[in-house]
C-alpha cells in the first residue's frame, strides 16, 4: 500500500452492528491510478486469510479526511455511518455537517476522521462518515438530542441546533454502527 502512495487511514473491526472478525480498511491513495497499481501488485491469492471482500472507492467531499492525521485525533472505537441524500443536496449537506454538527462533536473531544461519497453518480447519493471516539458511551453522550450544552460553548451550540436539524431534514436514510479501532 505505502509503495504505490497509499496511507491507511485506519482499521477497525465490528463491535456493534457487525461481528469482531468483520473488518474495514480505510486507506487514501493521491489519485486513481496510485490505487491502480497498487491493485495490480497483489500476485498472490490472499484467500486463505480473508473469507470475503468487497472494495469501495469513495472521493473526499468536506475538510476532512486532513492530509496527516495527527496521533492526538485518532481514537480506539469509530461511528462508520452511511447517509443516503439526493444529489442536489450534498454542498448543503456538508456545509451543515462541517459548521453546525463537527463543532459540537469535537468540542466534546470526538473526532471527524472524515467525509467520503462514492466515485459513481447515484441518487439517492451516499454519503459515508467516519466519526471517533472514547467507547460506546463517548459515542451516547455526543447525540444531539442531548438537553443541555455540557461546557460547549453557546455560538457552537446554537449552530449545531440550528443545522443539525436540517442535515437530517436532508437525510433519506441513514444508518451508523460502532467499530473498534484496530492497533496494525
Amino acid at each position: 500500500i505505502q509503495s504505490h502512495g497509499g496511507q491507511t487511514l485506519c482499521t477497525l473491526s465490528g463491535l456493534i452492528g457487525d461481528p469482531p472478525e468483520e473488518m474495514m480498511q480505510v486507506t487514501a491513495y493521491p489519485n486513481v491510478e496510485a490505487w491502480t497499481s497498487a491493485q495490480e501488485a497483489f500476485e498472490t491469492s490472499r484467500m486463505e486469510h480473508i473469507q470475503a471482500e468487497t472494495v469501495r472507492l469513495l472521493r473526499p467531499i468536506a475538510i476532512r479526511p486532513k492530509e496527516t492525521v495527527p496521533d492526538e485525533d485518532l481514537r480506539g472505537f469509530y461511528g462508520h455511518r452511511r447517509f443516503f441524500i439526493s444529489p442536489d443536496d450534498l454542498a448543503e449537506f456538508v456545509h451543515c455537517s462541517e459548521n453546525g454538527i463537527w463543532p459540537r462533536i469535537e468540542a466534546q473531544d470526538a473526532r471527524i476522521l472524515g467525509l467520503w461519497t462514492t466515485v459513481a453518480s447515484t441518487t439517492p447519493q451516499e454519503v459515508v462518515l467516519l466519526t471517533g471516539y472514547h467507547g460506546p458511551a463517548h459515542w451516547e453522550e455526543t447525540r444531539g438530542w442531548q438537553p443541555d450544552r455540557r461546557g460547549i460553548d453557546a455560538e457552537t451550540w446554537a449552530r449545531s441546533r440550528e443545522l443539525g436539524p436540517r442535515r437530517r431534514e436532508l437525510t433519506i436514510n441513514s444508518w451508523v454502527r460502532l467499530m473498534q479501532r484496530l492497533e496494525i
